[in-house]
């Protein structure tokens, strides 16, 4: 087993339960340390630190998988899989979809699997979790026991990682069609064609997070709808009117079939397009909503993004307050962990004044439990959502 030595007071982070080593923090490699070998890390003096395994084609050099001296085998990874498996069964009388793995906060780096009620949508995130394929499909197998499995590792950084994207179904079969159940609401699962692993999961706090503001008298605008989420949490309490935009026509598909699905007669439109355009278009027009959800695709995927997002979002928000009147309500949603919420505070607080609109702060969410944000891994918070009313 090769080692990897850390450079002395480097190893402090990793004792307090952060999985990543990174290449400048290391002192030295004796043995073999190829992506996806078992290695220990070890302090400045020897002593043992972690065990992880390598990933070559990362900043990340090591994924440490655990602090103590075990051994990392099929027993280890079935462990895993059980255990956060485990942590989410009670989630099933809100729902029969679920976040079963969230790769670092459930303890294996890069392996992130998504439940459809008998369904699974799998990812290898990057190279080094590769190396434990069999294991981790056997697990689930074991104790998820599915119809089918489908593979979603269609993710960037594996090819910056100098492994292929790959996608297929692993066991079983995989139906054109699930259908999740979501606290009262249906969605139309398509783990092939969907967007991330199928469907966004992490928004469940969210949608009911609005709903209580809703009524019959409600005109509301879902941006960046994707299959339209919060659209049928507005049509599920009786708004007046609810419109999604999405640039994507195969989403725009969804949010119509998800419409059919809950049976809804409301007031619904869906606009193809650029979200900027449109909503500039709608100011142009004189519009008007009483709610607003701004939910955009990770804008940020470097920490030299920020002011780029924030750019991106000010000009998202000021349309947006150009369009609600007093007493609307905007959501302001960021799935990109380098935006922090103090950055979306600062950009809708600076949209609003541009508005001559003061604004009152009505809430505040993150991702639901079953994508866990571990304290000492800050990448585990990644969903950040702001409300805010015109007062």
């Amino acid at each position: 087993m090769g080692q990897v030595i850390l450079l002395k007071g480097k190893e402090k982070k990793i004792e307090n339960f952060y999985p990543n080593v990174f290449k400048d923090e290391i002192k030295s490699v004796l043995g073999e340390a190829k992506t996806g070998d078992i290695v220990d890390v070890l302090r400045d003096d020897m002593k043992f630190v972690g065990r992880g395994y390598v990933t070559e084609g990362t900043s990340a050099f090591v994924r440490v998988l655990t602090t103590k001296d075990e051994k990392i085998d099929k027993d280890f990874i079935y462990n895993k899989i059980k255990t956060a498996y485990d942590k989410r069964k009670h989630l099933a009388e809100e729902t029969n979809c679920t976040r079963v793995f969230f790769s670092e906060a459930d303890g294996i780096p890069g392996l992130v699997i998504d439940k459809f009620e008998k369904y699974i949508s799998i990812q290898f995130r990057n190279s080094g979790v590769e190396a434990f394929r069999q294991e981790i499909i056997n697990g689930v197998k074991k104790y998820m026991k599915p119809k089918g499995i489908y593979e979603r590792s269609d993710v960037e950084n594996r090819v910056h990682e100098g492994v292929e994207e790959k996608t297929g179904i692993i066991y079983g079969e995989i139906p054109a069609e699930i259908i999740m159940e979501d606290n009262g609401l249906k969605y139309t699962i398509d783990i092939v064609n969907g967007q991330k692993t199928g469907f966004f999961l992490d928004q469940r706090d969210s949608r009911k997070f609005i709903r209580p503001y809703l009524n019959d008298k409600t005109r509301f605008l879902d941006v960046f709808s994707s299959s339209g989420g919060f659209s049928m949490a507005a049509l599920k309490e009786n708004c007046a009117k609810v419109t999604a935009i999405d640039k994507e026509p195969y989403a725009l598909e969804l949010c119509r079939r998800n419409y059919e699905v809950n049976g809804f007669t409301g007031d619904f439109e869906t606009l193809e397009g650029d979200a900027f355009m449109l909503l500039k278009t709608l100011v142009g027009r004189g519009a008007k909503y009483d709610v607003i959800t701004l939910d955009p695709p990770s804008l940020i995927k470097k920490k030299i993004d920020i002011r780029r997002g924030r750019e991106f979002f000010f000009e998202l928000c000021d349309s947006s307050f150009k369009l609600l009147d007093r007493g609307g309500i905007l959501g302001v949603i960021t799935c990109a962990y380098h935006m922090g919420l103090q950055d979306l505070l600062e950009v809708t607080r600076m949209a609003a004044s541009n508005n001559g609109k003061m604004v009152q702060v009505i809430g505040i969410n993150y991702q639901p439990e079953d994508h866990p944000w571990i304290l000492h891994i800050p990448e585990t918070l990644y969903l950040k959502a702001l409300w805010v009313r015109v007062v």
